[in-house]
């Protein structure tokens, strides 16, 4: 039952997601030097993002780091008429 102090999860939220320490130094070269690579191949962002257990945002600040060249959104919004 719902006493009221429930809260429903929050939409994206990392329910469960364990706590991973900042990268840094070498370990942080390395992600990005692979990011950088299967981007270029064709990967989007958002399959890189948790195959790396990374957010988009991260994933896509290591890309611009590494001086990838982002795409852009192939989806994107709808052109007006």
């Amino acid at each position: 039952m719902n006493d009221g102090n429930e809260q429903p999860p929050r939409r994206g939220s990392r329910t469960g997601a364990k706590y991973r320490p900042r990268l840094r130094g070498e370990e942080r070269e390395k992600v990005r030097s692979e990011l950088a690579r299967k981007y270029d191949a064709g990967q989007s962002i958002r399959e890189l993002a948790p195959e790396q257990g990374l957010s988009y945002g991260l994933t896509r600040t290591l890309l611009l780091e590494a001086g990838v060249a982002l795409r852009h959104r192939r989806g994107g919004r709808q052109a007006r008429t």
